[in-house]
């Protein structure tokens, strides 16, 4: 059956601004609840994951029966069916029973509630640093506000300091992309180059059509000295997010490092009509000329 073609069309999360299909009904990257665009197609991958919950349910509850009965001295509370859980062994702590609402400070980058959020929006981020060493002291595996912690680090100025936090994160829950990608920019700002295309390339594993996470990673290629993979990488993110006129420059900056001059000029051209009264169009303008006209010069829009 033919989809509605309305209802094809990408979800952007009003609180986040990331881009996803309309089957579903929060967002994958903030957690958001988001207004319902297709009913049916959310209601028909609710079918498909009760499915396979129902599958993945069936067959370890016959291989449990099956050790019951080569083993029926074991303790019987060994196996219940809140340990039924693909990701328990990565688990440190209890998964949330499976009717409880989703918890609110399931967010990336920060968590947008509570005292410490507050303080940290207001700039107050000695308090913000306060706020959440106490949550970790009260519970050292509180993976959110130790991945908040190293955050407010990182706004300080500190993001060496940073690391140590996001490690302790990830270790806890390795598939959350924001903890990934947090740490993915730490690395870039210590200009460890290396270290940040993996974690960047991990992010985009974990949330593939998420245009920052893409130009994120094209940025650090190119600041690594990869124009050529740095590129193809701008191209996607442009791709998830063609409204978005600084992709178009940074392309073109890359396109320069290659010697592809009538690209970077396309590249720039598009930039500008995208943001036409953007503060540095008059110096845009200007390379666009040199770059047409094959009088160029060594610099490139910086």
């Amino acid at each position: 059956m033919a989809r509605n073609p309305v209802a094809a069309e990408p979800i952007v999360c009003a609180a986040c601004g990331a881009k996803f299909s309309p089957d579903r009904d929060r967002c994958p990257r903030c957690r958001e609840k988001v207004k319902v665009v297709d009913h049916a197609a959310v209601a028909a991958r609710s079918r498909r994951l009760q499915i396979a919950g129902a599958a993945l349910l069936g067959v370890s509850l016959t291989g449990f029966a099956a050790v019951w009965v080569i083993a029926p001295t074991a303790d019987s509370s060994a196996a219940t069916p809140s340990t039924i859980d693909p990701l328990a062994a990565r688990r440190r702590t209890a998964p949330a029973p499976a009717e409880a609402p989703p918890d609110k400070t399931d967010r990336p980058y920060m968590d947008a509630t509570g005292h410490a959020y507050e303080a940290y929006q207001a700039g107050d981020f000695a308090a913000a640093l306060k706020h959440y060493q106490d949550a970790i002291a009260k519970n050292p595996n509180d993976a959110e506000s130790l991945s908040n912690l190293g955050q407010v680090l990182v706004r300080l100025g500190k993001p060496e300091e940073a690391l140590p936090f996001f490690d302790r994160a990830i270790a806890l829950n390795g598939d959350r992309w924001a903890y990934v990608f947090n740490r993915a920019r730490a690395l870039s700002l210590l200009e460890r180059w290396k270290e940040s295309i993996e974690g960047y390339r991990r992010a985009h594993q974990l949330f593939p059509n998420d245009y920052v996470t893409t130009f994120n990673l094209a940025l650090t290629l190119h600041k690594a000295g990869n124009d050529e993979e740095a590129v193809a990488e701008y191209q996607k993110a442009i791709a998830l997010s063609p409204e978005d006129g600084g992709f178009r420059r940074a392309l073109g900056i890359s396109l320069e490092k290659l010697n592809r001059p009538a690209d970077a000029a396309a590249a720039y051209t598009e930039y500008l009509k995208l943001t036409p009264n953007a503060p540095d169009a008059d110096q845009v303008r200007a390379r666009i000329a040199s770059l047409t006209s094959g009088k160029l010069k060594p610099e490139s829009p910086s």
